[in-house]
């Protein structure tokens, strides 16, 4: 027997069922049957107890009919029939790794459990991908009003006086206050209303607030988007308009929340970007950075979107300072195109990186356009440096000669690499296969990315060298499938979600994309492109996809939290700071990562 009250509260603590109301835990409880198990004793063999086990105390390993080892499940952790290792459905055996206190729901209490809780049905959903999706989903990334929302609505009955509901507004310091019939949304009474309505007109302030409200008002729904209310408020002249969720009001919004809102968005501060006249002002603007990416990450937009949004404001950035220069030096000699590299050609930037850039003139320079060029090139990269887009430490920056040559010499570069393949070489192509124009003339990059491309496409053992490459970079996990923790360079130790995680996806994708002939940067494009050539099957496109989701959304909640604190960012996650479902999504995520890097191996025959 075990105590309902306290199974009930530690199940509160335990993934997915702390998704549960406390009447429907209690119910659970009632139903688990408590049972100790001695260090190493067999607990059962799957298919001989198809039910569900809950480990409240000490930990249980699971092996395989020849006793390989297949994973460690600990306190707050469960197992029973039915799981995946490595994507493939095998027979196990439970063994008590030390003593052991375990819950077990009987198999038809299980069965009963799912059909009654479509979450749970999702969590337990046999297959690992599934869960990852699940764990990878976010609501939609567009900030809906119920988002401004930060107190409840001032309420009165219609028969208020007018005096009275004018002293409940000063009370609470609001301009408007709601007028309720018979528990429904009758009207609204505003500040202005009483000074055209009652104070201009000479009404009694005796009479019932309902003979001066706007009747049967226009309304919200709490999940409206913001640009939509703000249009409608502008195109029916409303300053304030209640909320309504499931039929209630449960708050007011007015014109000034909207476009405070807005003044915070990604847009309005590219707009003001593209005002500024000098470095100085653009340095002032970019200290708006921090709080906009922290507010993004806050409203639950999507992975892909806070990547587009914080990229267009690098571009934006960059842009202006080239105007700026160009404005400064004069007209220039003849077309070029300044191109970025990395992240920001991927449209997949988050926190402030260092910067890569480089430029594609259309022929070669003589002595004067050098000058011009490195003059030009000097101006955006000290400026970009000023904004807090850092040198790149590898000097790979329009104002190093090498990356600041014309279209002919940029295809010899990429005709060096993929032809006689080496470290540097590849290393290279990692970095300026990631190439878009932010600036000037687009055709100099298209046509030069349609050659690299279709060369690199026809060289297996350039791409053979490229994956060897990739394989170098593992997940963080290790024997046992126990997470595997970096120094930061701060005595502190974590994951790195970055280079274990996210460029090992990045990387393999990049070369799945050449096979392909696809020159599309963006990691998500590509996986779009591979899919649709039939290179990937849409199984294995779609797990990377959510893998790389998952392991972004908890890079991107780390850097915004630190951030906040006044910390500089890092990829480095501490695994004791995710819950004990985000560890167990995390190992998931990096165990779809070495699936894909070893079939990739096996591909290229590489080790």
């Amino acid at each position: 027997m075990h105590d309902v009250t306290l199974a009930t509260e530690f199940l509160h603590t335990v993934p997915p069922f702390n998704s549960l109301a406390t009447n429907d835990l209690e119910k659970l409880s009632r139903r688990l049957e408590a049972a100790y198990y001695p260090q190493d004793q067999e607990i059962f063999r799957s298919g001989s107890s198809p039910g569900l086990a809950v480990i409240r105390k000490g930990a249980v390993r699971l092996v395989d009919p020849d006793h390989k080892f297949l994973d460690k499940r600990s306190e707050g952790e469960l197992f029973g029939h039915g799981i995946y290792f490595h994507g493939e459905l095998k027979e196990y055996i439970a063994e008590a790794e030390e003593d052991c206190l375990l819950w077990h729901l009987k198999p038809d209490d299980f069965t009963e459990l799912r059909e009654q809780h479509p979450l749970l049905e999702e969590y337990f959903s046999s297959h690992l991908a599934t869960r990852l999706r699940a764990a990878a989903h976010v609501r939609d990334s567009v900030t809906q009003v119920r988002d401004l929302l930060k107190r409840e609505p001032v309420r009165t009955d219609g028969n208020t006086s007018i005096v009275d509901a004018a002293r409940l507004m000063s009370e609470h310091n609001v301009s408007s206050v709601l007028v309720m019939r018979d528990g429904v949304l009758g009207g609204i009474v505003t500040d202005k209303d009483l000074r055209q309505r009652v104070i201009a007109a000479g009404v009694d302030p005796l009479q019932p607030i309902c003979e001066v409200m706007t009747g049967s008002p226009m309304t919200l729904e709490a999940d409206s988007d913001i640009d939509a209310a703000l249009l409608l408020m502008m195109r029916e002249n409303y300053h304030h308009l209640p909320v309504i969720e499931d039929g209630r009001p449960v708050g007011l919004v007015t014109a000034g929340d909207i476009l405070r809102a807005q003044s915070e968005h990604p847009l309005r501060l590219v707009r003001d970007i593209h005002k500024r006249q000098s470095v100085d002002e653009l340095v002032r603007l970019s200290r708006r950075l921090p709080s906009l990416f922290e507010r993004m990450v806050t409203l639950g937009r999507d992975v892909q979107q806070i990547g587009r949004m914080v990229t267009h404001i690098t571009d934006a950035f960059t842009i202006r300072l080239i105007q700026l220069a160009e404005a400064r030096l004069g007209t220039p000699p003849m077309h070029y195109a300044w191109v970025v590299f990395g992240s920001q050609a991927r449209e997949e930037q988050t926190a402030r990186t260092d910067q890569d850039n480089g430029l594609v003139l259309e022929r070669k320079a003589d002595e004067d356009e050098v000058e011009y060029f490195s003059h030009l090139s000097e101006f955006v990269c000290d400026g970009l440096d000023k904004l807090g887009y850092v040198y790149c430490p590898g000097n790979i920056m329009a104002m190093n000669p090498k990356w600041r040559v014309s279209l002919p010499k940029w295809k010899r570069h990429f005709d060096g690499w993929i032809d006689e393949p080496e470290p540097k070489s590849v290393m290279h192509s990692s970095i300026f296969f990631d190439m878009r124009c932010v600036h000037g003339r687009r055709g100099l990059v298209e046509e030069l990315l349609k050659h690299a491309t279709k060369r690199a496409k026809k060289n297996r053992i350039f791409r053979r060298f490229m994956a060897a490459n990739v394989l170098a970079h593992r997940p963080p996990i290790g024997f046992f499938r126990r997470f595997v923790q970096e120094d930061d360079g701060s005595q502190s130790e974590g994951l790195n979600l970055k280079h274990r995680g996210i460029v090992p996806i990045i990387d393999l994708v990049r070369i799945r994309a050449l096979e392909a002939g696809v020159s599309h940067p963006n990691t998500f494009r590509r996986l779009e492109e591979v899919t649709a050539r039939g290179i990937v099957n849409k199984g294995d496109a779609r797990s990377l996809r959510d893998a790389l989701v998952l392991i972004s959304r908890i890079r991107l909640a780390h850097q915004a939290e630190q951030m906040s604190m006044g910390q500089d960012p890092t990829n480095f996650v501490p695994p004791d700071e995710l819950s004990p479902l985000m560890r167990r999504n995390l190992k998931a995520a990096f165990m779809l990562v070495v699936e894909a890097q070893n079939a990739l191996a096996h591909r290229y025959q590489v080790h």
